[in-house]
């Protein structure tokens, strides 16, 4: 998946330009070293047609090799402490030339320090084999906290020599899938898959370094699985690298246990406003029941399913089916390779439901997205008639009487909303109808008998007394083609209060009251005064005028770091200088200033903002506030959960990346970073992941949005 880059980043930051070399005219690119122990290699291709001089000279344990070539330089060993280099070419190299991999220890319980078996054990065997124990705590729409490399095992050992050949035993059960992600190393090796039991151990697979990527297949239904790594050419000492996932069946549902076909666990997983979240799983090859995906959803709604299915064409069976408020269902698609472009719900939708099976081992994806964001905080459209005495349920949305204010939109055969409002006072209370905009919509409040459910009263949205109980807000457009949308709140007027008859004044009998209470409310007047006689007495400035010394000086910083990019030849000290003056700046100043973030998220450790710094470019500003706890070992991942890849194209101020990538090292308590992304490919929505190590616990912080990006 992205484990390679993610070993680099353990360890290095940007290549640079630092220094020239004393004794020749080359240049050093780069030199580090680090502490580890197990095998580690170091790998720098050149990527254009030479790079004269290139040189990598490597200390490892006080010992100094040195290895040239203008195409390609590695290093591979044992190192027990102290791994240092350095990158040395002709001076004019550039290091957008060179592709770095380093490879190396990162956990001791997934590094190989006692030499594994050669063999798989013969059948029926016991003993203390070497085994990997993984799940991946990611399911369905959601990850537990994750380490910073793998939902799995990164795990790192090597062959000593052509005849050294490793086995492991990989713990897990009948149903789960399994994933080999990568394989990578100097040499080129074969991973072979096989199958250990009390009566056979049967080798089922092998499969070349070359061609390992994204390899799913089924634990063994009877027995052990076992790995085993072999050298696949002529090779001595050859380190490698390989990540394995285990998906276990037996926590896929909601609440735990097997996902079902058809869907058997409870209400729909949610759609919120314009999409669905990304909903993922896997299909073993021995599961012929397959599994099911039950999604929100709501009447006239125009949907756009993103489906993602591995395996290749043909590889899965799939059924749509929507599901109708009276129980019943219709069907969208049987028997499809793949889902399609578009659905259309109909006026009784509750539901959309993917049943998917296989005859082979899959993973799948399924995101749902829709240009209407639902008539107020519904999902799809509205009802059209009002509900029937002691009906009201979900599908009438009740509002709230006071400041909220609600949308939707009506058109082209959908000419009337209905919504319910509750009056609890118990003379009843003012009610009306404050437009929000221009819209063509009219409005009609209905007072309802609560027995027989009769109107007894209405207005056009004026002022009306409404009693007791729950009543009708009707919106309504006549008949037209076009598509009118509609913004309105329903403020809390006060309660009605009938005329009770005559009325005395006894104010007289308060009046020592009315002097200690006006006494009491002006003494903080007396405080402020105080508090500022400064700029009141002697023309000190004032609170509010710094805080507007400060509005001024971020739009100023706004501005110019969009001057900045918007140059042919963007000038990044201009960038660096605006996004660290920003970091300097209050945080809330900056959120106020930039406005409503395209994408946020905050939990108890971090916050996450997301600002297009222009329209119409691919340049984005990531801002990050981190709480009352450092975070080690940060990085950011951008991916693309639908459309076309995402990569990395600049970062300002620089980081290192790779990808879809970013470095982001330490991050100190109570500490604010803002980082200028350029981003390349067409995807058609973004999401964000930021991994790290928080009190030396990993940790993940990921937005559960993804960011629509197809503008």
């Amino acid at each position: 998946m992205r484990t390679w880059l993610l070993a680099v980043v353990l360890t290095l930051s940007a290549f640079s330009i630092c220094t020239t070399a004393q004794d020749d005219d080359r240049v050093i690119l780069r030199d580090d070293s680090f502490s580890t122990s197990g095998p580690v290699w170091i790998s720098v291709t050149c990527t254009e047609v030479s790079c004269p001089g290139m040189e990598l000279v490597v200390t490892a344990d006080a010992n100094e090799t040195s290895h040239s070539d203008s195409h390609h330089v590695q290093w591979a060993g044992w190192v027990d402490e102290t791994v240092s280099w350095a990158l040395l070419a002709e001076d004019g190299t550039d290091v957008a030339h060179l592709d770095l991999e380093v490879m190396m220890s990162w956990q001791e319980d997934w590094t190989e320090y006692d030499d594994l078996p050669n063999i798989v054990p013969p059948p029926g065997a016991q003993g203390e084999y070497p085994q990997i124990d993984t799940v991946s705590p990611c399911q369905l729409h959601q990850c537990a906290a994750i380490d910073l490399l793998s939902e799995g095992v990164l795990y790192v050992g090597a062959l000593e020599n052509l005849s050294d050949k490793d086995a492991l035993l990989i713990v897990g059960d009948a149903g789960d899938v399994m994933l080999l992600n990568s394989l990578r190393g100097p040499e080129e090796m074969n991973m072979e898959i096989w199958q250990r039991n009390t009566d056979s151990k049967i080798l089922l697979e092998s499969i070349s370094s070359d061609e390992l990527e994204s390899h799913y297949f089924d634990y063994p239904p009877e027995g052990e699985l076992w790995l085993r790594l072999v050298h696949a050419t002529e090779a001595d000492y050859s380190p490698y690298e390989f990540e394995v996932i285990r998906y276990d069946d037996d926590t896929e549902a909601p609440g735990g246990g097997e996902l079902s076909n058809p869907w058997t666990h409870g209400n729909p997983l949610p759609f919120y406003g314009h999409s669905s979240l990304f909903y993922y799983g896997h299909i073993a090859g021995e599961d012929p029941e397959g599994d099911s995906l039950l999604i929100d959803s709501g009447p006239k709604m125009h949907i756009e399913p993103n489906c993602m299915f591995t395996g290749g064409q043909g590889a899965v069976n799939l059924d749509i089916v929507l599901h109708e408020r009276d129980g019943s269902t219709v069907v969208v698609t049987q028997n499809a390779y793949s889902c399609p472009d578009s659905i259309q719900t109909t006026e009784q939708t509750e539901s959309i439901e993917f049943r998917i099976t296989s005859v082979k081992t899959i993973a799948w994806g399924i995101y749902l997205r829709t240009d209407d964001s639902g008539d107020g905080s519904l999902v799809g459209d509205a009802p059209d008639i009002i509900w029937a005495p002691g009906e009201l349920d979900q599908w009438w949305q009740v509002l709230t009487l006071g400041p909220p204010s609600f949308q939707g939109n009506l058109g082209p055969g959908d000419f009337v909303d209905v919504f319910a409002f509750n009056i609890t006072e118990e003379n009843g209370s003012y009610v009306r109808v404050d437009t929000i905009g221009d819209s063509v919509a009219s409005y009609r409040l209905l007072t309802l008998n609560q027995e027989t459910g009769d109107v007894e009263n209405s207005t056009d949205g004026s002022m009306m007394i409404v009693p007791p109980g729950t009543h009708a807000l009707v919106i309504e457009i006549g008949d037209t083609n076009q598509t009118v949308e509609y913004h309105f709140s329903l403020p809390y007027n006060g309660p009605y209060e009938p005329d009770g008859g005559e009325y005395l004044d006894l104010s007289y009998r308060a009046k020592n009251f009315y002097i200690f209470a006006g006494i009491f409310l002006l003494s903080p007047l007396l405080l402020v005064i105080w508090w500022n006689r400064g700029a009141i007495f002697s023309g000190a400035p004032l609170a509010s005028d710094i805080e507007e010394h400060e509005r001024r000086r971020l739009r100023r910083l706004r501005e110019r770091l969009a001057e900045a990019l918007a140059e042919e030849t963007v000038d990044e000290s201009e960038v660096e200088y605006a996004l660290r003056q920003m970091g300097d700046s209050p945080w809330r100043a900056v959120v106020q200033d930039w406005g409503e973030p395209l994408l946020r998220h905050m939990t108890e450790q971090i916050e996450i903002c997301v600002w297009r710094i222009s329209e119409g470019d691919a340049t984005l500003l990531l801002g990050i506030r981190v709480a009352d706890e450092p975070w080690e070992l940060a990085a950011m991942r951008i991916h693309a959960p639908e459309g076309a890849k995402v990569g990395i194209a600049a970062v300002s101020p620089s980081r290192l990346f790779q990808g879809d990538e970013i470095f982001l090292d330490k991050m100190p308590a109570d500490s604010k970073m803002f980082l200028s992304l350029t981003l390349e490919g067409n995807p058609s929505s973004l999401g964000f992941q930021l991994s790290g190590l928080v009190g030396g616990q990993p940790l993940a912080a990921v937005p559960n949005r993804v960011l629509d990006w197809s503008d």
